[in-house]
């Protein structure tokens, strides 16, 4: 599949709504289009960034298949992470045969057609659940919230969210099913002039609220019905893939902070006074552990069933806590140290008018080799990434990975080695030995 081709396997009758409006067109739409671009352009890069995915089966394919995830649109990660069901079947084959058989059809989909997927998984979800069973499968009714790239995605895999008298059901649908509705919201720019918003016009991707109004399951499409502890398999081995990219990704964007902390004070002129100083290393303090921690969970990867090279989920559980924990203040620190300029700074059109872009560069500009026109674009990166709507976004959902953050301390205690810190504790106090 080539990006023309993914274009028009996009206008397949999908019912989709943003802003109270049905779009009609999405890769027109001038919102959702900038989701439509980029999945587009990942699909036509060459080899490994193609739709088809090939799982990592040692360290040195988890470091690249982890370099692709960062640099292609995220629907890519969601998509790995339906595939990584993969893990499940040597199991399911003997005790499971029909999720077996119903997760085997739905990986062959995927990779034949090059298609992309997105899991609908929420743990507020209002109400699933199956209003009619057939002989040839279920109904079912409810919604599904905040459901990423619904809108830009092929198939959705839908998953118990895990809540206490929640029916452990999980199947899967292509979005444009009859009977489902997404209602999105998107962080791209509304303004005609988007050029101000570097990040955002090119990697903002929807969210979308999942109706299923009396949707119609069929049987060979459905992956579990009833079973909880078989529920909690399935949501732990789709999660890998958004957890290990939102560690990177999270490692990348601090060095980014570092690199604009230490860029726009060099702009500014006063990389060396002492307030800066302070606030640029504790910026470089944070980026270090967050690129640390992400490191170990890839030197530290080990084959996992299906002989899936997986990243230490102790590292990864740990870096996510870490750097959605801390990322507030030093975006603090990076605003302190930038100045108010990053949300006042003029625009790259005020550059371009004839009466006035020579006095806005005249001013902006700080000394020799500093254009007013470079610290306007540095501003500008800050804000967006930082303190706008796309920054928001950024910030809220990095910190609802894996649950949130109670659950990221939860996990990483559940995934630490607690035998080897017991050890070493049973060998300092000399228990169970000579203590002469």
């Amino acid at each position: 599949m080539k990006a023309a081709d993914y274009r028009r396997s996009l206008d397949d009758g999908r019912r989709v709504f943003l802003d109270g409006q049905p779009v009609r067109e999405l890769a027109r739409h001038p919102l959702l289009r900038v989701a439509v671009d980029w999945v587009a352009e990942s699909y036509d890069r060459a080899g490994a960034d193609r739709g088809a995915l090939g799982l990592p089966r040692s360290r040195d394919e988890l470091r690249a298949f982890s370099e692709l995830l960062l640099r292609s649109d995220s629907t890519l990660a969601s998509t790995a992470g339906c595939l990584a069901l993969e893990a499940l079947l040597p199991e399911l084959r003997a005790a499971h045969a029909d999720s077996a058989r119903a997760i085997e059809a739905f990986l062959g989909r995927c990779r034949e057609g090059e298609l992309r997927a997105t899991v609908a998984r929420d743990v507020f979800a209002h109400d699933l659940r199956v209003v009619e069973r057939r002989a040839d499968g279920i109904v079912v009714r409810g919604s599904k919230l905040g459901v990423a790239g619904a809108a830009v995605v092929h198939e959705l895999l839908v998953l118990p969210a895990g809540r206490a008298g929640e029916a452990s059901l999980a199947f899967t649908l292509p979005v444009a099913a009859a009977g489902v509705r997404l209602v999105c919201t998107s962080t791209a720019p509304r303004e005609k002039d988007t050029r101000h918003y570097p990040l955002a016009r090119r990697f903002s991707v929807p969210e979308s609220v999942v109706l299923f109004d009396d949707v119609f399951v069929p049987r060979e499409r459905i992956l579990l019905d009833g079973d909880d502890a078989l529920a909690g398999r399935f949501r732990e081995a789709v999660g890998v893939w958004e957890r290990a990219r939102s560690a990177a990704q999270l490692a990348d964007r601090a060095d980014l902070l570092m690199g604009l902390a230490q860029t726009v004070t060099e702009m500014n002129g006063v990389p060396e006074e002492a307030n800066i100083l302070e606030k640029l290393s504790a910026i470089a303090v944070y980026a270090t552990m967050c690129r640390a921690g992400w490191e170990a969970a890839v030197s530290r990867a080990r084959p996992g069933a299906a002989g899936v090279c997986l990243p230490d989920e102790a590292f990864v559980y740990a870096t996510l806590h870490h750097a959605t924990h801390l990322y507030h203040e030093m975006v603090a620190y990076l605003h302190d140290a930038a100045g108010g300029l990053v949300i006042t700074c003029p625009s790259v059109a005020d550059y371009d008018n004839a009466e006035v872009g020579g006095y806005v560069e005249k001013y902006v500009r700080t000394m020799a080799g500093v254009s007013g026109n470079d610290r306007m674009r540095i501003f500008h990166l800050i804000r967006d990434l930082t303190a706008d709507a796309y920054g928001g976004w950024l910030k809220v959902s990095s910190q609802s990975v894996a649950g949130g953050m109670h659950a990221q301390r939860l996990a990483a205690h559940a995934h630490y080695d607690l035998e080897h810190a017991r050890a070493r504790v049973r060998e300092a106090a000399q228990l169970g030995g000579s203590t002469s």
